[in-house]
């Protein structure tokens, strides 16, 4: 077996991130952790580690509690609470675990902790004052031994519905794969699936099927288990493969992550990705690892199978291309790619990619037609324009750049379309005509990662931080009235940018007034801060932004009001819940939030001491909107009995 296929199945490859002790299958020593829901009865799994999530790797098992909250969660080893949190979204009411092997295992979405840290949990958030909180107690404070119940299991927080999220962590913080210590809960005999697969081409020389175009194909199961493409693959240059797949566990209809996928051409290995461990610091690296433009657009999340420029993320091990394909001649090269899951279940696609020639030839036209329009997009380092219908017995599209001329025949046809390539690295048009028709290209400038860097444009700028960026990246900026747009939804940002612009028309209202992103016709609160009359926000995502003003209070209802008891809901349909707070007479007072459902509900600091006072509630909106209702406590209400005669 070779060292490629050595890393996936035999797990014993070093990711450089990571100790090797513990990149090693044969590290993970079985029977030192408990199952922690139902242990020793059969369970199954609606997550498991590395499955594609919104902007992040799950990092660990989603485990199934019976559609219902409340199961016993046991302490998977023995250990001290390292510390406890209670979040609105996340991991919701949570516990981490620090154990003598100096790993830590994580339960996520509690229903209740167990009493006596519970006691003290609430005791912290009435001292803080503040139903979210982020505990560390003393160590050995609050102990358990190995399956001992530690918490009911839940549906707090980001949870999608009830059940457990459990994590375990090395001593560096790293997300290890909990399915290799050995839970005999969990069966699965089931391969992965094959779903779609793209190849793109890579560089301005790349094509496939004539095209500098990524083409979609759908691979069809075969009678002995192994896929096949149903289409012919063309290619030349330098490509890339995209994979939708999944795994299937026995026994559920859910759909999880690949533990492993390889890659061969011809025999040779040139990619592997293994799934066994990763750092907790860089799940925001996840956008850079898809296609995020395609996961933007369409919802579907390919797995990029080569390594991407910019990426610091290493689950991988690959040839001297990272994963690249490189087709320099006209033959037929046989491509092989094996994913497996956690239990080494194994699925195959075989398929080939013949070689093509470099430039096509260009359709002779004897008539003079101008482009219907002009098209212009960016992908990677390359500027595509294309002219729908654009005939000409010279053809030719005339760029401007930085007060230079520079003319180019078309580099393919593109159906109806005359397809012109430019590499950005060279230089960066503002406009280009074809025919007699002009378009801008809106790029403003090249900002590259790792350096801070500050561009302003018409009232308007942008300002990149070190870490902001994945890779280079060529700004465009549209201004339309109260609306800015920076790039597209599809571009990949690893942290924050700094945004600020002049509205056109200026509100009336600036105190609420804030930045929303405009997506598929809704508008998503983002805030800001006005400094005069631009107003500055921050954004980890680009796309469309807008001014607009929300006066609109955020709405109360409460069902109980009692002096046992308060409970209710609270909304805003516009800028969302930024905070709340409820006092009866000068005590502040403990309202637990779902923020799925919007509803709240009161815990007292002592069970056994009836509310006493007004009760105030306020709640406060993104745009600073506030309801504050006060209302007298009414008599908890005693229900009759009938009795039986």
């Amino acid at each position: 077996m070779s060292a490629l296929a050595r890393y996936c199945f035999l797990c014993l490859g070093i990711v450089s991130l990571i100790s090797p002790s513990f990149a090693q299958k044969e590290s993970y020593p079985k029977g030192y952790y408990q199952f922690p829901i139902m242990p020793g009865q059969p369970n199954t799994l609606a997550g498991g580690l590395g499955d594609l999530r919104t902007n992040h790797f799950h990092a660990g098992l989603d485990i199934r509690t019976q559609q219902r909250e409340g199961l016993a969660v046991h302490a998977a080893a023995e250990g001290y609470v390292y510390k406890v949190a209670v979040q609105r979204s996340g991991y919701g009411n949570v516990i981490f675990l620090r154990h003598p092997n100096g790993q830590t295992t994580v339960y996520g979405h509690l229903l209740k902790f167990s009493d006596k840290l519970a006691d003290w949990v609430r005791a912290e958030q009435y001292k803080k004052q503040s139903f979210e909180i982020d505990l560390f107690p003393e160590p050995n404070q609050f102990s358990f031994r190995k399956g001992e119940v530690i918490a009911l299991s839940g549906n707090t927080g980001g949870s999608a519905g009830p059940h457990l999220h459990f994590e375990i962590r090395d001593s560096k913080d790293n997300y290890l794969n909990p399915l290799y210590f050995g839970f005999k809960e969990i069966r699965d005999v089931t391969p992965p699936k094959f779903v779609n697969l793209a190849i793109r081409p890579l560089d301005i020389n790349g094509r496939v099927n004539g095209q500098f175009d990524r083409r979609v194909y759908s691979p069809v199961k075969q009678k002995d288990g192994s896929y096949r493409l149903a289409y012919p693959v063309t290619a030349t240059g330098i490509i890339g493969i995209d994979l939708v797949a999944h795994d299937q566990m026995t026994g559920t209809g859910f759909r999880y992550g690949l533990q492993c996928v390889e890659i061969r051409m011809d025999g040779e290995e040139v990619f592997s990705y293994n799934m066994e461990i990763f750092p907790n610091s860089s799940t925001r690296d996840y956008n850079n690892l898809i296609d995020y433009e395609t996961e933007q657009e369409t919802g579907q999340r390919y797995l990029r199978c080569y390594v991407p420029d910019g990426n610091t993320f290493n689950l991988y091990k690959t040839n001297l291309l990272k994963g690249k394909l490189n087709i320099t001649d006209t033959l037929a090269h046989e491509v092989k790619i094996r994913i497996s899951d956690s239990y080494e279940n194994f699925s195959e696609l075989v398929f080939t990619i013949k070689g093509e020639k470099g430039k096509a030839e260009l359709p002779v036209s004897d008539t003079e037609v101008n482009p219907e329009w002009i098209q212009t997009d960016v992908q990677n380092n390359t500027l595509i324009v294309k002219a729908k219908n654009y005939r000409s017995s010279l053809p030719l599209a005339t760029f401007y750049a930085e007060g230079k001329e520079i003319k180019k025949e078309p580099d393919f046809y593109d159906k109806e379309s005359a397809v012109f390539l430019t590499d950005l690295r060279a230089y960066m048009p503002d406009s280009v005509k074809i025919g007699n028709s002009i378009a801008r290209t809106y790029l403003r400038t090249k900002v590259f990662p790792g350096i801070s860097s500050l561009y302003t444009g018409k009232d308007w700028t942008v300002e990149f931080k070190p870490t902001s960026l994945f890779d280079t990246l060529y700004v465009t900026a549209q201004r339309n009235m109260n609306y800015l747009t920076l790039n597209t939804r599809g571009t990949a940002l690893r942290d924050y940018v700094s945004v600020s612009f002049v509205p056109d028309k200026l509100p009336e209202n600036k105190d609420r007034a804030k930045v929303y992103r405009y997506l598929d016709g809704d508008y998503r609160f983002v805030g800001g801060e006005w400094d005069g009359d631009q107003i500055r926000f921050q954004t980890k995502e680009l796309g469309t932004f807008v001014v607009r003003t929300d006066t609109i209070p955020p709405g109360i209802k409460l069902l109980e009001h009692s002096k046992t008891r308060i409970r209710g809901y609270i909304w805003d349909s516009f800028s969302g819940i930024s905070h709340y707070r409820a006092k009866v007479g000068d005590e502040w007072v403990l309202l637990n939030f779902d923020s799925k459902r919007g509803y709240i509900w009161s815990e007292k600091l002592d069970d056994t001491m009836p509310f006493e006072g007004e009760l105030t509630l306020e709640v406060t909106d993104g745009a600073g909107n506030s309801t504050i209702l006060q209302t007298e406590l009414k008599e908890p209400a005693v229900k009759s009995v009938k009795r039986k005669k």
